[in-house]
């Protein structure tokens, strides 16, 4: 195992909302294995089921059948959304503060809690403005203190749900990048959820296409960099054209 990055390994999920005929499936049979230290992006079109499944990953929902078992079993995964959700009543640091108290003991671990906040606000680029509020912060900025508050915890276990997608291009590339070197450095496993190609193509090493629910494809980088036009390949697949899934 890398780290302390876990495996994550799901069996047959399956979420249906509602019931009789009004019920939707948002999640059907879905079966993988995340392996430790991974990086993979889960691709498909809005609706498509991607963040119900990454809510049944962080415990947030509960599967209707199937399973979800991380391997060291006392992993808990750190969850980032689309729009940051930090306490517009806290500063930065106090906001990072606040997830670590629930996974350590404030009595006892204030040492280490405060050395985990600084090493994350330093990874970030933001210990300088570890004493701002969030109104105070770009978009840019707000998104980055969401980075630090998921990664000082530290879990081995990111699930990112379009975290960058509402930024402008300019600092979405920039923060791209940054969570690719942060990866190089920490090896956690991730899970990104997008629905932008060029996203998952610059930062997964798998690529899953998720379609009504299901995974309908399952790409390494290296079977994408087989092909002049790998973004043409991930686009028909998510248009449900059939292509032979390697990994």
């Amino acid at each position: 195992m890398v780290g302390n990055a876990p495996e994550i390994r799901i069996e047959n999920l399956n979420k249906i909302y509602g019931s009789h005929e009004e019920a939707v499936t948002a999640v059907k049979n879905v079966s993988m294995t995340l392996a430790p230290g991974s990086f993979t992006a889960l691709v498909g079109y809005s609706g498509c089921g991607k963040t119900t499944l990454l809510r049944l990953l962080a415990g947030l929902e509960k599967p209707c059948s199937g399973s979800v078992c991380v391997y060291p079993d006392h992993t808990y995964p750190a969850v980032m959304f689309q729009n940051p959700c930090l306490l517009p009543w806290m500063t930065v640091r106090r906001n990072l503060l606040v997830a670590l108290r629930h996974r350590l003991d404030w009595k006892h671990n204030k040492k280490e809690i405060g050395q985990r906040v600084n090493a994350a606000l330093e990874r970030v680029g933001l210990r300088d403005r570890e004493k701002a509020f969030p109104h105070e912060l770009s978009g840019g900025m707000a998104q980055r203190a969401s980075l630090a508050r998921a990664l000082c915890q530290e879990s081995g276990f990111l699930l990112m749900d379009e975290p960058f997608s509402s930024l402008d291009a300019l600092t979405r590339a920039k923060l791209q990048k940054d969570l690719k070197g942060i990866w190089y450095k920490k090896k956690c496993t991730i899970l990104f959820i997008t629905h932008d190609i060029s996203e998952a193509l610059f930062l997964a090493k798998r690529i899953l296409i998720m379609n009504n629910g299901c995974i309908t494809a399952d790409l390494t980088a290296d079977t994408l960099n087989q092909y002049d036009d790998a973004k043409a390949v991930i686009l028909s697949l998510m248009n449900g054209k059939t292509r032979k899934n390697e990994n």
